[in-house]
Order: structure tokens, then C-alpha cells, then sequence
């Protein structure tokens, strides 16, 4: 997935564009905009961002499951190789062991990525915090990559691009 990244001076900017996006197939809900005013932007009836695009939730919590995991099956096979209550704990520990880990890293992760804003935005939360809007587009492919580009550049006035990603996903 490709996302790709505009600013804009004014929300009715923002609504325009958000109307010939979608004329051109492009749907709602590939566009995400970031202001410094979240209730006008659900009053436009613009989709704003929400908290998964905002903090780095996704990213730290994936990061937090693969290393519990880890901690998991290493704890589990000390576990079960130190049979420390004289039952045979074989591969039933491992599992549990291993599943507990995966979801207290994801949970420790997770509470970590809330409290820390996305790294994919960071640099562009200066010019969000003077005023301006910032339209993020998802496109699957080079087509709707391209469609997205069309009409951003019939509002060059209005829209001005900051940025690009090729291989964009919230878990990396």
C-alpha cells in the first residue's frame, strides 16, 4: 500500500478535494486528515483521524507480541525442561508459555504505542500544530496512486504535497 501526504491552508479545501477523490473512486475511507481542530473536521463531515493513525498503538504493539513471543517460547522451554513441580510439563508449557507472552508484549506494546505519536507523522506535525490540514491517501497500486495524483495536482493552489511512501504499512 502507498500513502501519500498533502497540505492544505483551509478545510474547504479539504472538503473539495475530499469530493473529487471520491468522483474518482477513490472512498473515504482511504483519506485521513489531521488538524489541530478535530470537531470541525467531523463537522465538515471530513474523516479525521483516529487514534490507530495517530499514536504508534499498531507498531509498538506488534513490535511488543513478536518480542513477548520470543520471551515466551524461551521461557517455556526453560519451564519445561526444569519440570519444577515433578509433572511432565512438555509441550502444553511451551504453548501457554508462548501464548501468554505474545498477548502481555502486545498489551505492554500497545500501552506504550498509545502514549507516543505515530512515527509515520512526526514529520509533519509542525505545520499541523500552525494551522494547517494534513490530507494522508492510501492507494492499493500504482493506478489509484496515480488517480490521487491527478486530482491533487488540479488544486496545486490548494493542496501541496509532503510527502510519499511506497510500502506503507502501521506495523513497521
Amino acid at each position: 500500500m502507498k500513502r501519500l501526504y498533502y497540505f492544505t491552508k483551509s478545510l474547504a479545501s479539504v472538503q473539495g478535494i475530499t469530493g473529487e477523490l471520491r468522483q474518482a473512486g477513490i472512498g473515504e475511507n482511504r483519506l485521513h486528515v489531521m488538524g489541530t481542530d478535530t470537531m470541525a473536521i467531523a463537522q465538515a463531515h471530513v474523516h479525521g483521524t483516529t487514534t490507530w493513525e495517530e499514536t504508534d498503538i499498531m507498531h509498538s504493539g506488534f513490535l511488543g507480541a513478536i518480542i513477548g513471543m520470543a520471551a515466551g517460547l524461551f521461557g517455556g522451554f526453560l519451564l519445561a525442561g526444569a519440570d519444577p513441580w515433578g509433572t511432565n510439563l512438555d509441550s502444553g508449557a511451551i504453548i501457554g508459555m508462548t501464548l501468554f507472552g505474545t498477548c502481555f508484549g502486545a498489551w505492554l506494546g500497545g500501552l506504550r504505542g498509545v502514549s507516543s505519536t505515530n512515527h509515520h507523522l512526526s514529520p509533519y506535525l509542525d505545520r499541523v500544530e500552525q494551522g494547517d490540514y494534513l490530507m494522508m491517501v492510501d492507494a492499493d497500486d500504482d493506478l489509484q496512486a496515480t488517480k490521487v495524483e491527478k486530482v491533487m495536482n488540479g488544486h496545486r493552489h490548494e493542496a501541496e504535497e509532503a510527502g510519499r511512501e511506497e510500502h506503507f504499512s502501521p506495523f513497521d
